[in-house]
């Protein structure tokens, strides 16, 4: 990868290539990432790289509705706005609300929930351990994936996880839908989502802290000053090392 404009970042993992700038104004961003793509351009070029065009968009992240997008080009061609980004499974919206990507987990959960009810036939069907072994293994990843990102979300998004969950706790131990929610959790012995993604946010906080130079730890250290009051992994892991 050739030497990036200051305050642009990538991140490459096998030939999915994603660039990033966080300013203040978005002209500002939009002149260090135009200054970012013609050096990558350059670069391909360079080591005859062939950089497929039509899959190449750019998204500016803002919760202004007044702010508009500039003006990037990747050579000659012009690139495509889009509300949202998928990088590795993840997709983030351009207000990062993460809705889009928690309706995508419910609805693939959902599907593989379909299968562990075809498994729980009452005269032939898988017994409670087996049950539940399919739920960790096939339906739990993708309620959990990438949840150090998409943690943030509007607790009415996430509840809808915790929903799946419950069906999947029912289906399990056979419980009637009256049965309290804390009872099925006992009975199974699975934790809430909430406990095991904050469980997750904290080891991800030691990881980081294990690498001195990795740039999350400058972000949890400096904790943004701006007038949004929007929570974030930093303050997410901060809040609970205080109630840890």
């Amino acid at each position: 990868m050739p030497e990036l404009p200051s305050r642009v970042h990538a991140a490459l993992y096998a030939d999915d290539l994603v660039l990033w700038c966080t300013e203040e104004h978005a002209t500002t961003a939009t002149y260090r990432m135009q200054l970012a793509l013609e050096k990558v351009a350059a670069w391909t070029d360079n080591w005859c790289v062939t950089i497929n065009r039509d899959k190449t968009t750019a998204t500016l992240f803002t919760l202004s509705a007044k702010v508009q997008p500039g003006r990037l080009t990747l050579g000659d061609t012009p690139l495509k706005f889009e509300d949202q980004q998928t990088y590795l499974g993840v997709t983030y919206d351009k207000r990062m609300t993460w809705q889009h990507h928690i309706m995508n987990a419910e609805a693939k959960a959902r599907r593989k929930l379909n299968i562990m009810r075809k498994l729980a036939g009452s005269q032939w069907g898988a017994n409670e351990k087996i049950l539940k072994t399919v739920y960790q293994g096939t339906v739990r990843p993708h309620l959990e994936y990438g949840s150090s990102s998409w943690m943030t979300a509007a607790k009415t998004h996430l509840q809808t996880l915790e929903i799946v969950q419950n069906q999947a706790m029912r289906i399990i131990t056979g419980a009637m839908k009256t049965t309290p929610i804390d009872k099925m959790q006992q009975v199974t012995g699975i934790p809430p989502l909430s406990k095991r993604r904050e469980c997750k946010a904290m080891v991800q906080d030691i990881k980081y802290q294990c690498i001195p130079d990795h740039q999350m730890n400058a972000k949890i250290k400096q904790l943004s000053s701006g007038r949004l009051k929007r929570s974030s992994y930093a303050t997410e892991t901060r809040a609970l090392k205080r109630e840890h």
